[in-house]
């Protein structure tokens, strides 16, 4: 698919590269790209599918083919109809209302017959057990299922080739393994690439490891599977508690609980559940209904005010920041346009912004997406000396090995928070199951 010598890109304006000296040939099987967030992983993959030079301005120097020809001999869209993608932000990538209509915009795309296209979405949904998404509203649906619904789309044209970045960042733990059972089968006839910061879900899916660092292949091997890391719980600083009431509505098929929630000042909760139990529902209605609530979403990037990160890590105080920009990796960043950084660094800024800041309640939806390890480390202390300083602070995550810096934990259920627990919640496999987040037995 494809070959690479001593390929670099640059962005305009920037006095650095992202890819340097790339060389690289990607054949048959399942290849995993790792590497520091911001290290250049999902600039690699815009080359691999073309997106440059069509959707994004840069500069290429060296050589690179795709399917044997130049990568500039091709037409828009040519590559991919061999190509298909899954980025880290689905909702980048959908442009119609419902599923059905996103799937059928996909394959009139590719000139698939009108007679033929409603098997192929039928048959699809099945596969991947989304039959009752047929006729959603796209916007309505969660993170983790917009995430499904995005590998629908990106299968249903039947490519020859995957790429797929961090398409697990979203899901719940049950659905994560679901999903890389039934893509083991799929990927007998497919070849995928995937972007990945937590291989050791996928098990032994991988044949091969191509790591970067700023920029630069610096392992090209065999797949080693690593350890999961792990976090220890944040010591409870309660103090003074406020008390948070969310009242009825509606949302899609449930009602979404009234939910009384007591949360103390220097406490860190984390909130945990399938994917589409109403969490980030519940977070939103959170935020909009308390003005001491500070609120990073899933997608942060319509926070940003600024016209470079300094200024955003600035806004509205006078407060030092360097600190901020050092620990969360974005110190060589400091003057670029917050709209120009990779989803992992948007997603950081986020938090920076959000940790400045002096509300009494800082609460992120889903912070580890597209983090790496480090960034993960920065991101537990930084809440453990929030907590410290009397703040309380809230999230939502899938990452059952980060949600152990919690003291206390809530469990969203079709709509209906339960709890306080404590960290005894780990050791109830039966509760674990109910709420989507047991992992015995993974490969």
């Amino acid at each position: 698919m494809v070959e690479a010598e001593q390929l670099t890109f640059r962005y305009p304006g920037k006095p650095t590269d992202v890819l340097s000296d790339v060389t690289l040939t990607l054949r048959d099987g399942r290849t995993l790209i790792t590497g520091a967030s911001g290290s250049g992983k999902s600039t690699l993959f815009a080359m691999f599918n073309r997106l440059y030079p069509d959707n994004c301005d840069g500069i290429v120097t060296g050589r690179l083919h795709l399917f044997n020809r130049s990568y500039d001999t091709y037409a828009a869209g040519e590559v991919n109809r061999r190509v298909g993608t899954v980025f880290q932000d689905p909702d980048s990538q959908f442009v119609m209302q419902t599923v059905e209509e996103e799937l059928i915009f996909t394959l009139e795309n590719f000139g698939v017959a009108r007679g033929e296209m409603s098997e192929r979405v039928t048959a699809i949904l099945h596969a991947l057990g989304l039959s009752e998404y047929r006729n959603r509203t796209i916007h309505d649906l969660s993170g983790g299922e917009k995430q499904q619904i995005a590998v629908a789309c990106a299968l249903v044209g039947r490519p020859e080739w995957l790429l797929l970045d961090e398409p697990l960042a979203h899901l719940d733990p049950e659905t994560a393994h679901r999903f890389v059972r039934w893509f083991d089968g799929v990927a007998r006839t497919v070849n995928v690439v995937v972007i990945e910061h937590r291989p050791y879900v996928w098990g032994d899916f991988f044949d091969r490891q191509v790591e970067l660092v700023e920029g630069r292949i610096v392992k090209d091997g065999p797949f080693e599977m690593r350890p999961d890391y792990t976090f220890a719980s944040i010591g409870s600083h309660k103090g003074e508690y406020n008390l948070f009431h969310i009242p009825n509505f509606k949302r899609n098929e449930f009602e979404l609980a009234a939910s009384d929630l007591t949360v103390a000042e220097g406490e860190v909760v984390a909130i945990l559940g399938r994917n589409g139990s109403g969490k980030s529902t519940w977070l939103r209605s959170l935020a909009r209904n308390h003005r001491d609530v500070g609120f990073v979403p899933q997608s942060p990037a319509h926070l940003f005010v600024t016209s470079d990160l300094t200024s955003e890590l600035k806004y509205g105080h006078d407060r030092p920041i360097e600190d901020m920009l050092t620990r969360l990796g974005l110190g060589p960043l400091r003057d670029a346009h917050p709209l120009s950084l990779s989803h992992g660094q948007k997603r950081r800024l986020a938090i920076g912004v959000m940790m400045l800041s002096e509300k009494r309640l800082i609460a992120f939806d889903e912070p580890t997406a597209g983090q790496d390890e480090a960034s993960l480390r920065a991101l537990h202390d930084l809440m453990a000396e929030r907590a410290d300083a009397g703040q309380a602070v809230l999230f939502v995550t899938h990452d059952l090995s980060f949600a152990r810096v919690a003291n206390t934990y809530y469990l969203m259920h079709e709509g209906e928070l339960s709890g306080p627990y404590d960290a005894s919640l780990w050791d109830d496999p039966e509760l674990l199951r109910r709420h989507g987040l047991l992992t015995e037995g993974w490969s």
